[in-house]
């Protein structure tokens, strides 16, 4: 691969605002999309819309997270418009599905991990091997070739992009997102008007987001620490309506009217846990999904547990056993629909990040073998 062809992100430092972040990490961006979907326009279009997003939810995205963030946007929004057309079949790289064409960019352009991509895309490691081996085999087989041809494709795209001036795009881009976050704003007041009643009953006996080295506040600004209930072996939760969680050393239990007694065990023995991960589970519940699972592997308990469904982010709440075992159980607060269930996982899946209290991503779903 040409190495001098690739242009690497910012680093996103605590302070940087959203045009210094775009300004210097939009060339790669183009290249990345230029890849994804073939076509210019499409990619100039796929860039904007992404920006947008990701300038909408500036403020609640952690600044370690950022790179993650807009390469997860932009993959999902290009598998998006892949899904609502139809393309006739076309040969070289036109032959490849869209998810195909997604897995081998970032291996093969972009030099992730499969577990990397796995996170990305919402699945697990094995699904981006076959994804890759399928794609390769579609292509002729040869990796070495195929960098040769992104790379082709990669210089076309960054001699064109730094012919089109950006300012005035970003200022349009900042338009757009400031106006999608204050319509995000108003429906998760509402959301939020609607919830609270209910949400009240679950006791917090501390919100993390407190509890640095020396005892003083560590929060992340912008972003909601979760709730984090500590019970006692055996001790039921209600969750929500008709479903009781417990924990006992050695994992989760929960009930349902149509699933009582349930139990997922802790994955591995003591040694294998120190591998952070997430299990994310969907249980049906009175026509919804109650959307619920373990952490493990941590350090200390989290600071902060989101749940991405379709695009959209909400706040989860956390029981653990005394004493940090470094594992507990997270649910969403709110059932989903089977609506919002099935699109989910057509991008791959709900998608679950655990925080510590300084803000880092130190657990997420996605990448399992």
């Amino acid at each position: 691969m040409n190495s001098s062809l690739r242009i690497h992100w910012p680093a996103p430092g605590p302070h940087i605002d959203f045009a210094t972040y775009a300004r210097a990490g939009r060339p790669r961006l183009v290249t990345t999309a230029r890849l994804l979907c073939g076509d210019p326009r499409e990619a100039a279009e796929l860039v904007r819309n992404t920006l947008v997003g990701v300038c909408a939810r500036w403020r609640r995205i952690p600044r370690d997270d950022v790179d993650f963030y807009v390469r997860r946007s932009l993959v999902r929004e290009h598998l998006r418009r892949a899904r609502r057309r139809k393309a006739p079949a076309q040969e070289g790289l036109g032959a490849l599905s869209a998810r195909q064409r997604a897995v081998l960019v970032m291996l093969h352009w972009e030099g992730l991990g499969e577990t990397e991509v796995a996170q990305t895309l919402g699945c697990s490691a094995g699904a981006v091997r076959s994804h890759a081996r399928r794609g390769l085999a579609v292509i002729g087989g040869d990796a070495e070739r195929l960098r040769g041809v992104f790379a082709e494709i990669a210089e076309t795209a960054q001699v064109a992009d730094g012919l089109a001036p950006f300012a005035v795009q970003l200022g349009a881009i900042e338009e757009r997102g400031r106006t999608l976050r204050r319509r995000r704003v108003g429906v998760v007041a509402a959301v939020c008007a609607l919830l609270l009643a209910p949400a009240a009953v679950f006791a917090t006996d501390r919100i993390v987001g407190s509890g640095a080295a020396d005892g003083s506040a560590a929060t992340v600004v912008g972003m909601a620490s979760s709730p984090i209930r500590i019970v006692a072996p055996g001790e039921r939760v209600e969750a929500m309506p008709g479903v009781q969680v417990w924990l006992t050393t050695d994992g989760r239990h929960w009930s349902t009217a149509q699933g009582p007694n349930q139990f997922q065990r802790l994955p591995g023995d003591g040694s294998e846990n120190r591998q952070p991960g997430v299990l994310v589970q969907p249980e049906p519940v009175k026509g919804a999904y109650f959307l619920s699972g373990l952490y493990y592997g941590l350090s200390a308990d989290p600071a902060r547990v989101e749940v991405t469904v379709d695009g959209s982010e909400v706040t989860g709440s956390v029981l653990t056993l005394a004493g940090n075992p470094g594992w507990g159980v997270w649910y969403a607060p709110a059932p989903l629909s089977t609506a919002e269930l099935k699109a989910s996982y057509v991008e791959g899946g709900p998608m679950v990040t655990v925080y510590d209290a300084a803000g880092k991503v130190v657990a997420r779903s996605g990448g399992d073998g």
